[in-house]
C-alpha cells in the first residue's frame, strides 16, 4: 500500500533511507525539509507492507532562481535493501506522479540516473529550458512533464532549505 507519511513515522522513513543508501545524507534531507515551507505532507509516500515501511519517496518544492516559479523535486526515493529490485521504487514514483498531477502541476524534476528514471517517463530538464541547480551534471537532471499543455518553468533550479548546498 502507497499512502502519505504519517506523524510519527519519521524514524521509520529515516531507517529506510540509511538501510538503502548506507549513509546519513538522505535521511538528513528528509528530516531538514519537514520542518520548511518546501514539505508538502502529502506528497510524503510511504510503501507499505504489512504495517511495516519498505520505501519512501519525498516530493518537495524547489525555486526557479531569480524569483521565478516554484516546481516540484522529487527526492531521495529509499527502498530497503532486501525489498529492492521488487518495483517498490517505481510504484512510488508512479504514485508520487499520479498525486503531482491531480494537483495541477506541470511537472516534477529530480536528480537521478537516467537508467532508472527513463522508464518512468522522466527526460533530460535541459531540453525544456530547466537546468540543474549548480554543480548538478545537466544529464542527470530530470524532468516529468505532467500533461500534454503543461506550461514548464524556465531557468536553473535551486534546491529548497534541507538540501546540501
Amino acid at each position: 500500500m502507497i499512502r502519505p507519511e504519517r506523524e510519527g513515522e519519521a524514524t521509520a522513513v529515516a531507517a529506510v533511507h540509511r538501510d538503502a543508501f548506507g549513509r546519513e545524507l538522505e535521511p538528513s534531507i528528509v528530516d531538514r525539509v519537514r520542518p520548511t515551507g518546501a514539505y508538502i505532507p502529502s506528497l510524503s509516500l510511504v510503501y507499505e507492507d504489512d504495517g511495516r515501511i519498505l520505501g519512501h519517496v519525498l516530493v518537495s518544492w524547489a525555486a526557479i532562481a531569480n524569483g521565478g516559479p516554484r516546481v516540484l523535486l522529487l527526492g531521495p526515493l529509499g527502498v530497503l535493501p532486501a525489498c529492492q529490485g521488487k518495483g517498490i521504487g517505481g510504484a512510488l514514483v508512479r504514485a508520487a506522479l499520479a498525486a503531482a498531477r491531480e494537483l495541477g502541476e506541470p511537472c516534477v524534476v529530480l536528480e537521478g540516473n537516467p537508467k532508472y528514471y527513463a522508464r518512468l517517463g522522466f527526460v533530460r530538464a535541459d531540453a525544456f529550458g530547466l537546468l540543474p541547480p549548480e554543480g548538478t551534471p545537466d544529464w542527470a537532471f530530470q524532468v516529468a512533464v505532467l500533461g500534454d499543455e503543461a506550461d514548464l518553468p524556465q531557468g536553473r533550479l535551486v534546491y529548497p532549505p534541507g538540501f546540501p548546498d
